[in-house]
């Protein structure tokens, strides 16, 4: 057995090691110092794990027998942290899963209803009390309702509808796999989202639903690479379906005849909104509301938020305001872009190679973009932006899903309280705990973007050397 194969089922055992201890500790939410300790640990072996992998990637290109053996332990690992994780009790999300699976089977929309309204109180079981924001009615898309109402139909049970969800999960490594093959990446890259310590916490052990769209946009970003126009369009307009903020990535690949595409698009939105359509307002009621009077743990748009003087509204509009900017500065790059490639000479497949890294670069940086300036940023909802770190090992984005860790101790008895805020009682945000998480963070990525500059290629050069270069991988996020 050679050092490397070694090395990996080493770290690989003292991480199911330590996710078995956060399975045995019970409820996250009542033993947060210890799961804690157990996260951060598992997350400087994953680290470790990830540069011990790529210091030795030269060795690998050499020995493709000892990379498969690799590659099959890493994915032996990988479910076997989920099966590990799976009994942990799981986020209070699930019982509004549960409930909203629910109601769908007796005819009712959960776009129509709150779970506290008395019309509904004969539909109350055993979960019910668990429900978070029980006075709103659901902010989930029509597609991840579905699915919510699939899994229930099966057996309204917790484990199911973990299950369910875990399902995609791992479906996304599989799948992530072949992306990277396309994309002329290394196969042991999918270890970044498969061994992910946040990963592993937010699906298979607290069973959140964000692994439904991430399959869907790895799915989408596949199906662009290989050109199978339909199919991604077909994707994308699920992902969004499944997370409104994927939309945003739509633009980068919609191509070829816009307008017909862009009609299958919004038909496929429309086709699921339909069996909701008569909730009319409330379709989008919850939504607004969070994005307008919440937030929580957020970075940049604190910073907004206080040189605003404190005013929700004028925050949340120049917050907008930067975001769509950025955002119509991406889609003009990649316009641009594509249109540079499409006429410079040069092989038809190393053409598509560069238009595949800038989309898959565009999409990482409007991701990024929306995760730095959101209200609120749950743990959860950077699991959005790890599949693209297997192919650009942003170190930024990396430290990030183990910093975040400090967002539960505002969940603690120790360092915060409750507070009656909309209706409901909730956790007070604790400020000075977002230095620890998201300082290194800042850092990591003024500094790379400064170390991008001072390297920065001619476009000239870049544009004649690309065709060479299969490997270049365009814009970085760091730019």
């Amino acid at each position: 057995m050679n050092r490397k194969l070694t090395s990996i089922i080493i770290t690989g055992f003292i991480i199911e090691v330590l996710c078995a201890a956060i399975a045995y500790s019970g409820d996250i939410k009542k033993n947060i110092p210890f799961f804690a300790i157990m996260y951060i640990a598992s997350f400087i072996t994953y680290i470790f794990t990830i540069f011990y992998i790529s210091k030795n990637a030269e060795a690998h290109d050499q020995d493709n027998n000892s990379s498969g053996k690799v590659l099959w332990v890493i994915i032996i690992f990988a479910l076997m942290f989920r099966f590990t994780l799976l009994p942990v009790a799981p986020s209070d999300d699930i019982y509004r899963y549960l409930w909203e699976g629910k109601i769908q089977l007796n005819g009712i929309s959960p776009y129509s209803y709150p779970p506290e309204s008395s019309s509904l109180e004969h539909l109350r079981d055993s979960f019910f009390s668990d429900i978070n924001h029980k006075h709103l009615p659901t902010i989930y898309p029509p597609l991840t309702l579905m699915v919510f109402a699939i899994a229930d139909y099966v057996s309204h049970t917790i484990l199911l509808m973990k299950s369910v969800f875990l399902v995609f999960d791992i479906l996304s490594i599989f799948l992530l796999l072949r992306f990277l093959k396309v994309m002329g990446k290394d196969p042991l890259d999918v270890l970044i989202y498969a061994w992910c310590p946040l990963i592993l916490i937010s699906f298979a052990a607290r069973g959140h639903c964000d692994s439904l769209q991430i399959l869907l946009v790895i799915l989408a970003l596949y199906l662009y690479a290989i050109r199978k126009n339909l199919g991604t369009v077909f994707s994308i307009a699920l992902a969004a379906m499944s997370k409104f903020i994927f939309i945003i990535i739509a633009p980068f690949l919609i191509s070829g005849k816009r307008i017909k595409y862009a009609g299958v698009l919004l038909a496929i939105i429309t086709v699921l909104y339909l069996p909701y359509i008569s909730a009319g307002k409330g379709l989008f009621s919850t939504l607004l509301q969070f994005g307008t009077q919440y937030h929580f743990n957020d970075s940049a748009h604190f910073l907004i938020f206080c040189l605003c003087i404190g005013s929700p509204l004028a925050s949340k509009i120049v917050t907008a305001l930067i975001f769509g900017a950025v955002l119509l500065l991406l889609y003009k790059r990649h316009i641009t872009s594509s249109l540079e490639i499409a006429n410079n000479p040069g092989s038809e497949k190393r053409g598509n190679m560069e238009i595949n890294n800038f989309v898959l670069n565009y999409a990482f940086i409007a991701i990024g973009t929306f995760l730095i300036l959101a209200p609120t940023l749950h743990p959860w909802y950077l699991t959005w932006i790890i599949p693209f770190l297997c192919f650009n090992k942003n170190p930024a984005w990396l430290v990030l899903t183990g910093t975040v860790i400090c967002y539960y101790f505002m969940n603690h008895e120790l360092f915060s309280k409750m507070i009656f805020y909309n209706n409901e009682w909730v956790w007070k945000e604790v400020h000075w705990l977002k230095l620890p998480e998201y300082l290194p963070f800042y850092t990591l990525l003024i500094y790379g973007w400064l170390a991008k500059r001072d390297y920065k290629i001619p476009k000239k050069l870049r544009m004649a050397t690309s065709h060479q270069d299969t490997e270049y991988r365009g814009f970085s996020p760091g730019k």
